[in-house]
């Protein structure tokens, strides 16, 4: 069985007096993809921000290949291999293409830079033929191709992607799905996706967890999200 990286125990966030999660468990392997689906103010973003140290719970545990990072700040949980992708994407849209990657690339992995650029390159043919490009000027599926690139150059472990089919053509959205079950399969990188496509969720992940309300109300196999969509989504969307 393949070593835990990420382990959540009977987490709890608030927004001031408003509790967003409530008793939130979940464990994510080496290698492993983990759904987290559910409607719009289910709780899934705050999960994230909060595995990424944006939040800082209020209660429970977060460990990090086995190190407490409930109150890490977000740059020293970069530093140890979790990158998150935000659905803002967080380009440099001034900056060209090939400028935005090796930003990527300063905050843990500088003295691989040329050979990570190759490696996205490889994922993501297309930024190679666009790297002197201003981000500002790319499509919103190019976007989202740099800014996953742009994540890569970390060389992260462990990767959080929140929604990143959202606006997106079928197109795209297949080649990202391709890109994260080759990331799993050529570099063992574990995956935690939030998703509202459940065609995309479930070509990319094993189990799934769905929140709402803050919390966890159905977990199982991606066998499940081969279900009816519909009806799937009312009977834990709604």
């Amino acid at each position: 069985m393949h070593d835990t990286v990420l382990k959540i125990s009977d987490l709890d966030v608030r927004y001031g007096a408003i509790p967003a999660l409530h008793a939130v468990d979940m464990t994510l392997r080496e290698g492993e993809a983990v759904g987290l689906l559910g409607a719009n103010g289910a709780g899934k973003t705050t999960l994230l921000n909060t595995l990424s140290g944006f939040l800082r719970p209020s209660a429970g545990r977060i460990e990090l290949f086995g190190k407490d990072i409930g109150r890490a700040a977000p740059h020293t949980i970069v530093r140890r291999g979790l990158l998150h992708l935000s659905q803002e994407r967080d380009l440099f849209g001034e900056l060209t293409v090939i400028d935005n990657l090796r930003i990527g690339s300063i905050s843990r992995a500088p003295k691989t830079a040329s050979r990570n650029l190759e490696r996205v390159f490889h994922y993501f043919p297309r930024l190679r033929e666009r790297v002197s490009q201003a981000a500002a000027t790319l499509s919103g599926g190019e976007q989202q191709m740099l800014a996953i690139g742009r994540a890569l150059m970390a060389e992260p472990t462990i990767m959080l992607f929140d929604e990143p089919s959202a606006g997106l053509s079928p197109l795209f959205v297949h080649e990202i799905g391709a890109m994260m079950c080759a990331l799993r399969k050529d570099e063992g990188m574990s995956i935690v996706l939030v998703e509202q496509n459940m065609k995309l969720a479930a070509q990319v992940v094993d189990r799934f967890h769905i929140l709402r309300a803050g919390h966890v109300v159905a977990e199982g196999p991606v066998s499940e999200l081969e279900k009816d969509h519909e009806e799937l989504a009312r009977e834990y969307y709604l």
